[in-house]
Order: structure tokens, then C-alpha cells, then sequence
């Protein structure tokens, strides 16, 4: 997440080559194969490294437990289950380029995609963008050479939304899953600049900073791997039993961002959005469930609960968008900053 960052107050925004933030983020699922158990994990880093020079980003550091591998990258993260795989990339990566290596490696493994989703929130700096990354229309046809899905915008054209294109190639993907699945994904925007100022490199390590932020209360018992960038910026990945989390920050004040995804199972969301929240005091804030059918159903579904009133925030627009007949959902909500409550003049 290398960029420049700008600390005098009087720059002019125009002027100032900002980094992009908001990420772009690949799921992939894979068949199950018994016979080859280990799936993608069997490649390690050489390998993904191949691939990721598609993308335009480095390995940084890999951190493994029993369930998965994780990697931090120059910008942003991956993940590596047996048969599954989420990569989030920032800046001007090309992504989706890694798309024909991807299924190589899974040819490689004896499996084949079950589904797919590519995500993003809008984009700050679109015009900056390489291709097949111009425009959502660009990346949606780009991918429809490869999968048959459909492409879909939530929330407003003139503010904060979200870009999410799906392809489930068996219309069953629940079928082969045997908990349920679901990704909260947090997206921040308009940081505080205190708050901003702790992801400068500076005296504390990586390790020091994610404590003293509090970063390592969102998950607690997780193990963390974490970097500070020069001049700025910060990422995590968190491994817990099958879950992960991951925090990416753009701290400069022109063009900040922070970014939080986690799969963890839980009760209710909504605490630990507001905890976050509350971390990094945005200005903005927009976060996104996505769920397949067992996270939906029977009591698993208090797993999904979150309430739409975020403490000190109104909320801007939400939206919600069901998949081939409910085998999965996704839900929507943008915020911004409450003004402050007027002050009442004594008598």
C-alpha cells in the first residue's frame, strides 16, 4: 500500500495524486475434491505469487493455521482455503487479471469454480483505474468471458454504492458447504485525522499499533499479522479457527480510507460495527452483509442481525438483493456523520 502522504493542511486536492482506498475483492469457491483434500492450499507462496503478478501487488508475510493461509499483501490481502480463495486488492491493481490463473491452479488441484463474486465500493479516483478496471460496465463484461452472471448496484449513483457481480454455476452453492457463510465488509471514508495520525510510520512497531488502536479487540484471541508502510499506512490480516479479518488503512487526509471484512459467525453484527465505527470515527461509512442460504435460515439467521441505526449517524440509503430464489442475500447501508444536535440558548 505504498503512497505519498501529504501532511501540510493548505495542499490543494486537485493538485495531489490521491491512492485509491476503496478495494476490489474476489471470492471464489470451489468444488470439493476428497480424493485431494488439501485443494489450493497445496500451492504455496511461489506459486500465488504467480498469480498475484497479474494483479500488480507482492507478497508481504503468510501466516497459516489448520483452516487456511493467509497473506499480507503490498496492497491489501489474500486468503487460501482448500476450496475457497478471497482476494482483496487496492490502488491501480488489475485483479481480475488474475481470473485464467486462478482456474489453472484449480485445474491443478482437481477441482473447478462453483462460484464466483467480484465486488467493490465506488471508486475515488475511477479515471485512474487500469483496465478491465474503468468502469463497472468494463469489469462486468470482462468477467462474462469466463462466467455467466449477472451484475447488480446497490445504493445511489450519486454517493456511496456498492458494485457486486455473481456467478453461481451450479445454482445450489449451500448444497456443498457445511456451515453457514457470510462476510460483513465495513468501508470507511472522511477519517479523523487523530485517529489517522497513529497508521504514520513512527516509534510504535506494526504490533504495538494494532493494540494500541484497540484493532486487536475486534477479534479477540485472534492471531494478528500485521504491517506499517512508509511513509504510511497500515494493513492486517486476523486468523481465528476458519475465520479471518482484515483492516486496510489509507490514512492521508485528502484521500482517507479504512476498509474492515471479517467471516467470523456471531450472534448480531451490531456491536462489533459499531465498535469499529467508533475506532475510527468516519466521516462516512458504508458496510455490506453477504450471506448464502444456511446463514438465512432457523436460528442461524440472528447471525445476520444488525441494526440500521448507527449511534451518531443518519442513515443515507439501504438496499437488499436476493439470488436465485434466495440461496443467497445481500444487504446494503450507507451513513454519514450527524450533525451535531442544536444548542439550545438558555432563558
Amino acid at each position: 500500500m505504498t503512497s505519498t502522504c501529504v501532511l501540510t493542511p493548505d495542499f490543494d486536492i486537485d493538485q495531489v495524486a490521491g491512492f485509491e482506498g476503496p478495494e476490489k475483492r474476489l471470492e471464489v469457491d470451489f468444488k470439493i475434491n476428497a480424493s485431494k483434500p488439501s485443494g489450493l492450499r497445496a500451492f504455496g507462496r511461489e506459486e500465488w505469487q504467480e498469480v498475484l503478478n497479474l494483479a500488480k501487488c507482492t507478497i508481504i508475510s503468510v501466516t497459516s493455521n489448520d483452516y487456511f493461509d493467509s497473506y499480507v499483501l503490498s496492497e491489501s490481502s489474500l486468503f487460501v482455503y482448500p476450496f475457497k480463495m478471497i482476494l482483496k486488492t487496492c490502488g491501480t491493481t488489475t485483479l481480475l487479471k488474475t481470473i485464467p490463473k486462478v482456474c489453472a491452479l484449480a485445474k491443478a488441484a482437481g477441482t473447478e469454480v462453483e462460484f464466483l463474486a467480484f465486488t467493490r465500493k465506488n471508486y475515488n479516483f475511477p479515471s485512474k483505474q487500469l483496465h478491465p478496471h474503468t468502469s463497472f460496465d468494463v469489469e462486468a463484461e470482462y468477467l462474462n468471458q469466463y462466467f455467466n452472471g449477472g451484475a447488480y448496484i446497490m445504493g445511489p449513483l450519486t454517493g456511496d454504492h456498492w458494485h457486486m457481480y455473481v456467478a453461481d454455476l451450479t445454482n445450489d452453492r449451500h448444497a456443498f458447504l457445511d456451515r453457514p457463510d457470510q462476510t460483513l465488509e465495513i468501508m470507511m471514508s472522511e477519517l479523523d485525522p487523530e485517529v489517522m495520525q497513529k497508521f504514520y510510520k513512527g516509534e510504535l512497531t506494526a504490533k504495538q499499533t494494532t493494540a494500541a488502536v484497540g484493532i486487536d479487540q475486534f477479534l479477540p484471541g485472534s492471531v494478528s499479522d500485521e504491517v506499517l508502510f512508509s511513509p504510511c499506512g497500515y494493513s492486517v490480516n486476523g486468523l481465528k479457527d476458519e475465520a479471518y479479518y482484515t483492516i486496510h488503512v489509507t490514512p492521508e487526509p485528502h484521500c482517507s480510507f479504512v476498509s474492515f471484512e471479517t467471516n467470523i459467525n456471531q450472534q448480531s453484527y451490531t456491536d462489533l460495527v459499531r465498535q469499529v465505527v467508533d475506532t475510527f470515527r468516519p466521516g462516512r461509512v458504508c458496510f455490506s452483509i453477504f450471506s448464502d442460504k444456511k446463514a438465512q435460515v432457523g436460528g442461524d439467521r440472528a447471525r445476520l442481525t444488525v441494526n440500521r441505526e448507527l449511534p451518531g449517524y443518519d442513515l443515507v440509503a439501504s438496499s437488499s438483493q436476493g439470488f436465485d430464489g434466495a440461496a443467497y442475500a445481500a444487504s446494503f447501508y450507507a451513513y454519514k456523520l450527524a450533525p451535531p444536535a442544536p444548542r439550545v440558548a438558555a432563558n
